[in-house]
């Protein structure tokens, strides 16, 4: 039996580019660990690698972002021609299954450990079925991850989920598409992860990675009580580890020092945005513009580097902004940010429902796989689609400036070396040095005449791998979510939402499973 986990990705800058930064995706660890210890099993992060398409696999669980979608397919198809069966899973699965259905054997519904352990065992016994809807969130079904599948492949190969989900109700989030909820688990599994991935790994990384722990939720400090607690687990380690975080958590001094003592030293934060009517619009009501320069220097006193993205509004956001954004940048001291990208409706979300509701307010022709934030796809309010895609362009080209990195640096180096905090200072090095935002020359910015993803050519499916020209133009041509006037296809109107208060399933999730 072979089992291969692929993780699809398609490089959003259009240079066909592998991203090989912190963030990895842990879904493959986190699967593998689901699956019987007596098979063999494949973890490809095609953010990392391209997949091999020479090996064979029985059964292929694949998964990625809604922007992925195009590749999925593709990729899907490549290994049902085949002989393996293949199974969905992710957001675009949970959001919108019966789009997905038809070009995998099964599409899962919700959380990994609630169900793949049901998908496996009705493979096993030739009883896939079409559809599966995981059980609600339980930590007690929370496995210690896979680390050794990816060793050599990940930054941080100590990476892993402490809780899962975000209470907040941010309106661009995929997170609030499927449902608002926050699960924690029990710390001592925590410690528990930890002690047995550094068991699976020596001697497969450097032992100093041994100590590095990333822990990949989307908002550790989602509940404060519990974060306290972690850390408290945390501190005797003597580790080095970092997170995601919201805005609001570091505002509290008292936390930042605890978070330190634990040895948190670095956090990836959703600043989102230095204009307060986005913010507002975002129903991000947890960031404060006004707090920002408190709050970053607050973590570089106790030595936590703070990373933290832009996006710009079609919305709300004109040029005198967009102008603006590199002196607000070096007010506040963040001076570059981690990357800068347009706020993008998420199919699904409450945003994109929203907009779609307005009837035209998407562009004509709008490609799925054009949703990924670096592709405008919504017509702005402010500007014009030319100007606000030019302000976009000279947003790139102006804050990542040698100067605006020299300023950055200058700030944080010294302060973090002269408090002893090695790391984060390092980490600010290096990441200030091969930080690259080079965009391809070629790209609009505009949906629909951008540049073609490179990726969308390389699975390498042959004439004899389609059956009729229908076939081959329902896996290779790229997915529409608007008309030629801007309103959203009927296809995408109803999307599921999964998750309802506290993490319970939905009767709409339920319907559809028991109906497929």
């Amino acid at each position: 039996m072979r089992v291969g986990i692929i993780f699809v990705f398609m490089d959003f800058h259009r240079k066909g580019e592998k991203y090989h930064g912190v963030l990895q995706p842990l879904i493959g660890p986190l699967v593998a660990g689901l699956l019987p210890k007596d098979i063999e099993i494949e973890v490809v992060n095609d953010t990392w690698e391209d997949p091999h398409w020479d090996h064979d696999y029985d059964l292929l669980f694949i998964t990625g972002m809604h922007s992925d979608f195009d590749r999925a397919r593709q990729v899907s198809h490549y290994w049902r021609r085949r002989g393996a069966k293949t199974v969905l899973g992710g957001i675009m699965a949970s959001t919108y299954p019966e789009l997905c259905q038809p070009y995998f054997d099964a599409v899962v519904v919700g959380d990994a450990e609630g169900s793949v352990p049901r998908v496996y065992r009705d493979f096993a016994a030739g009883a896939l079925k079409p559809r599966y809807l995981s059980e609600a969130y339980d930590p007690a079904t929370v496995p210690v991850p896979r680390f050794d599948l990816l060793a050599g492949k990940q930054m941080i190969p100590l990476s892993f989920e402490a809780t899962r989900g975000c209470p907040f109700m941010c309106e661009f989030c995929a997170l609030t598409g499927i449902g608002t909820r926050h699960h924690v688990r029990p710390v001592e599994t925590i410690i528990r992860d930890i002690r047995e991935g550094q068991r699976m790994l020596r001697g497969l990384v450097p032992w100093y990675k041994l100590n590095v722990v990333g822990f990949l939720d989307n908002n550790i400090g989602g509940n404060p009580a519990y974060l306290r607690e972690l850390c408290a687990a945390l501190e005797p380690l003597d580790l080095t580890w970092g997170s995601g975080i919201t805005f609001n958590v570091l505002t509290d001094a008292g936390m930042v020092e605890t978070l330190s003592r634990s040895g948190c030293r670095a956090m990836f934060m959703g600043l989102e945005s230095l204009n307060p009517a986005t913010l507002k619009d975002m129903h991000k009501y947890q960031n404060t513009v006004d707090e920002a320069r408190r709050v970053l220097d607050q973590c570089r006193r106790h030595g936590i580097l703070v990373e933290s993205p832009l996006m710009l509004s079609p919305v709300t956001d004109d040029l005198e902004y967009i102008h603006s954004i590199p002196d607000r940048l070096r007010e506040c001291g963040l001076h570059v940010p981690t990357f800068v990208c347009i706020e993008s409706p998420i199919p699904g979300t409450p945003h994109f429902h929203r907009l779609a509701a307005e009837g035209e307010a998407f562009l004509p022709n709008a490609l799925l796989r054009d949703f990924n934030g670096y592709t405008l796809v919504t017509r702005p309010k402010q500007e014009s689609v030319e100007d606000f895609t030019k302000g976009y362009a000279w947003a790139v080209e102006n804050i990542y400036t040698r100067k605006a990195r020299a300023a950055r640096l200058m700030q944080n180096v010294p302060a973090f070396l002269r408090h002893g905090y090695f790391f984060p200072a390092l980490a600010d090095v290096r990441d200030n040095i091969f930080h690259n935002q080079a965009p391809h020359p070629d790209r609009t910015y505009v949906t629909g005449s951008d540049v073609e993803f490179p990726e969308v050519r390389r699975v390498p499916l042959t004439d004899a791998d389609f059956d009729s020209e229908e076939e081959r133009q329902a896996i290779m041509e790229p997915w529409r979510v608007t008309d030629e006037r801007g309103r959203v296809l009927p296809l995408w109107q109803h999307s599921v939402k999964v998750f309802e208060g506290k993490g319970r399933i939905s009767p709409q999730a339920r319907q559809l499973v028991a109906t497929a």
